[in-house]
């Protein structure tokens, strides 16, 4: 990873407010119809700004041949479900994750989600994080909401910007957008297909967070018509007060405590023990199975079980060097029983950062130590960033100062290595900072 000084919020007004949808159609009437394919009947929603949502490259996606559509023209259904009261949503760029919340009814479930790729170019402001990550450096807050206004029950095309070539995929299904352009919607890839398409999880859009057909079809179902729902978009997994990560569709590679956390058939918890957090794996000889929409996987040896294969997922454009993944990273291994085969996949250990859990300072980046279990570094008055890793303040602790990683109190720590909380301590340059201390 590149260290880079740099501020984490470059001016606003530098940066283009885009979307990654086209102009948006009108909502459906109650019957399933096929949508008028004309262009002059795509009727754009606007922005709380009364701008029209803007056109923005969608990522990767697999296109269909011209005028093969399929049943991407069709408007798909919307569920009757009981709506839901006083909802909230949590986004969570690096949990692939979009989380409904709904204490007055009990409503509780954690969807699973793609998001923006990685942004690559050092010219960019948001060198190093999600293209998801866009709004947050644009207004300086990571809260915003759903609106009725800038939500349809049915969208379908999208015009590329570059091109401008129409292809229908949203599919005709739900298209919700909480800053600009920016939303949740449909899978895009295989869009022709009758259910709307297949999900990839991982890092592949351009900044919107794609979602199962019928997943978005339920979250439409049960807040769309609601005048607004606040939003809170974050980059860090999310985690319930007990430390346990939220997540959905768990499977090799997923963060797990104990065996029961891996509910598919021979998963079970492998123990980390760099950072006390698990993942699910799965006894193997040579080969390993896959999951559609998940990153692909590979047997190696099990360090910890002698003569015992275990499964863990292959390092990918999509979980991007095993970002995903806590306290995984990237490592070329050879499959095991057969050395000749090696490929680059997520194994346990430390990625050396301020804040990440560490068995020795040699897990640590140059400059770094390991203290009590927890990468650090000395400092004065400052510390240095890394660009897509949670900031960092220098603080004062037990007659020292050192770094150690910021968080946000709200988000349950969820920026905190295990064995780490969420606490207020003493700037060394003045005034506090919540840091991830130790337990």
């Amino acid at each position: 990873m590149r260290r880079v000084k740099m501020s984490r919020y470059p001016a606003a007004t530098a940066l283009l407010l885009i979307a990654c949808g086209a102009q948006i159609d009108a909502p459906p009437p109650p019957a399933v119809e096929a949508v008028d394919t004309t262009p002059n009947d795509d009727v754009p929603l606007t922005d709380e700004n009364g701008e029209p949502v803007a056109d923005l490259p969608l990522g990767e996606f697999e296109d269909a041949l011209d005028g093969q559509w399929g049943s991407a023209l069709t408007c798909k259904p919307i569920p009757t479900l009981p709506p839901l009261v006083a909802p909230r949503v949590i986004l969570s760029i690096e949990g692939l994750t979009v989380h409904v919340i709904d204490d007055a009814t009990g409503y509780d479930r954690v969807f699973p989600a793609g998001v923006g790729k990685i942004e690559n170019d050092e010219n960019e402001a948001s060198y190093g994080e999600s293209l998801s990550y866009f709004p947050i450096l644009a207004t300086k807050t990571n809260k915003f909401k759903f609106r009725k206004s800038t939500s349809t029950a049915c969208k379908t095309w999208w015009t590329d910007p570059e091109t401008g070539k129409r292809s229908p995929v949203f599919a005709g299904l739900p298209f919700m957008a909480f800053y600009g352009g920016y939303a949740i919607h449909g899978p895009i890839d295989n869009y022709t297909a009758p259910n709307g398409g297949n999900l990839t999880r991982g890092f592949v859009s351009h900044g919107c967070f794609r979602m199962r057909a019928d997943d978005i079809l339920e979250i439409y179902a049960r807040i769309g018509k609601l005048s607004e729902v606040p939003v809170t978009l974050q980059r860090e997994p999310e985690r319930l007060s007990s430390g346990v990560r939220t997540d959905a569709d768990r499977f090799i590679g997923s963060e797990c405590q104990s065996d029961t956390d891996c509910g598919f058939a021979g998963g079970f918890c492998h123990q980390n023990d760099v950072g006390g957090r698990g993942f699910c794996s799965q006894r193997c000889d040579r080969t390993c199975p896959d999951k559609a929409g998940a990153p692909t996987t590979f047997c190696v040896k099990d360090p910890s079980a002698s003569g015992q294969g275990m499964c863990v997922v292959k390092v990918g454009a999509k979980n991007q060097a095993c970002r995903p993944y806590d306290h995984l990273q990237p490592k070329t291994v050879a499959r095991n029983g057969q050395p000749s085969v090696t490929a680059s996949v997520c194994m346990p250990g430390s990625r050396g950062w301020i804040g990440d859990r560490c068995n020795a300072t040699a897990a640590c980046q140059a400059g770094g130590t390991c203290s009590d279990g927890v990468c650090t570094m000395p400092c004065s008055r400052v510390c240095p960033d890394l660009v897509g890793t949670p900031w960092t303040a220098c603080v004062r602790g037990e007659g020292a100062t050192s770094c150690l990683r910021q968080c946000t109190p709200a988000s349950n720590a969820s920026e905190c290595a295990a064995g780490t909380h969420c606490a207020e301590m003493a700037r060394a340059s003045g005034g506090t900072k919540t840091v991830c201390a130790l337990d």
